[in-house]
């Protein structure tokens, strides 16, 4: 039995050829969906995480806190919530993984102020803007340091914040 010499025919050649470049394009096309999917599973999980983390944290306030409130405090307003907005997030050019870990660094450093009451955290400004702006945040091998340009006590805390390259 002979085996046909199919190196020879052009047309089997055009034919291997194109199901090798199929393959190489199927399979580029694959990881670049595989890589798209896998990034937003990967930042879904970062915010549950967060959020987990975050809830823990509340809940670990609430019942310190639950030891020392009296009835005044429960009727005076207290701070819910923390939002920090990076102002200048674009022209430093920080990806959402960098901007959501310096917003996760800052709200760490405040995190203690869910609860307070409000009038008292007005009295106490400078000490909230120092314990900001003191601070140098460390992510992935770059240094920031930030500048609070607007703050506001209410309900909901928010901060919004400058960041600035640091030199150390």
């Amino acid at each position: 039995m002979h085996i046909p010499p199919y190196y020879k025919r052009r047309g089997f050649q055009y034919f291997f050829v194109g199901i090798i470049t199929g393959a190489v394009i199927a399979y580029l096309l694959f990881l670049y969906f595989f890589g798209k999917y896998t990034e937003m599973r990967i930042e879904e999980n970062i915010q549950l995480r967060d959020q987990i983390a975050e809830l823990e944290q509340d809940l670990e306030n609430i019942t310190k806190d639950k030891e020392d409130l009296s009835r005044q405090n429960e009727e005076n307003l207290t701070i819910q919530e923390i939002q920090i907005e990076l102002e200048n997030a674009e022209q430093l050019k920080l990806d959402r993984f960098i901007q959501h870990d310096l917003k996760e660094k800052i709200k760490d450093e405040i995190s203690s102020l869910k609860g307070r009451n409000i009038e008292t955290m007005q009295e106490n400004l400078s000490f909230i803007e120092s314990t900001i702006e003191n601070k140098t945040y460390h992510v992935s091998d770059f240094s920031y340091d930030a500048a609070i340009t607007r703050l506001i006590i209410s309900k909901t805390f928010y901060v919004k914040v400058k960041l600035s390259m640091s030199s150390s």
